[in-house]
């Protein structure tokens, strides 16, 4: 910060406000700042910034290691990171393992204060992470529903439109009993994707061929056996 002060000729406070873009300091003095911190590789230190403002910059997308799938994670990552690229924030991934209660790294994240904000996925109806995290106020969004009552941000997919829309293409190409590869039972999305099967079975008049021993977290390996 002195050296952008020393480099700009002004005060190191004024300096400060003109990184943050604050108001009260003139549009070209804080571009000539930012100028001179970009040609130079300035970056706020972190410990400081956490010490003044209590802030970490931090988003943590909490994954499972092994049940999150490869093309998921790297989607995810890929779209998180392109919409905070021009903001002070950055990610983290805080991976959990099979062994592991999922409320685990969430917990420690709320209680080290390790994240301004956290990402979860594989909702359950009743997610004890998403209830933590209201419970704490914590801001966080989660990828899937859940169905507690409790309003939170939510991104997903419309599943039980998807499974009928997979159940009708089937159909209309003569195949009429069908067998689904569910979601695992505990997850949010099991029920609507079971339900726009069931659904749109009855609405083309197809039968189910009982397929409920292996769910999408096995292996192509331990499908078709």
């Amino acid at each position: 910060m002195k050296t952008l002060a020393f480099m700009t000729g002004l005060g190191v406070t004024t300096v400060s406000r003109a990184l943050k873009d604050a108001p009260e300091i003139g549009a070209e003095t804080r571009r000539r700042v930012q100028l001179v911190a970009k040609q130079i590789g300035y970056r706020p230190n972190r410990a400081g910034v956490r010490l003044r403002t209590g802030k970490t910059n931090v988003i943590s997308l909490v994954l499972n290691t092994e049940h999150e799938l490869m093309s998921f994670v790297s989607d995810i990552i890929y779209g998180v990171t392109e919409v905070i690229a021009d903001t002070p924030y950055h990610l983290i991934v805080t991976p959990y393992s099979r062994s592991q209660d999922p409320l685990d790294p969430v917990r420690y994240l709320v209680e080290t204060g390790s994240a301004d904000g956290v990402i979860i996925s594989r909702t359950q109806p009743n997610d004890p992470r998403a209830r933590y995290m209201l419970e704490h106020g914590v801001p966080f969004a989660t990828h899937g529903r859940t169905d507690m009552g409790l309003v939170h941000p939510y991104h997903d997919f419309d599943n039980y439109a998807f499974a009928g829309e997979a159940v009708r293409a089937l159909a209309a190409k003569g195949r009429n009993r069908l067998a689904l590869v569910t979601p695992p039972v505990g997850l949010t999305y099991f029920r609507y994707t079971v339900n726009g099967f069931a659904d749109a079975l009855s609405e083309v008049g197809a039968s189910e061929v009982p397929f409920n021993t292996v769910s999408i977290d096995h292996t192509i390996e331990q499908i078709r056996m």
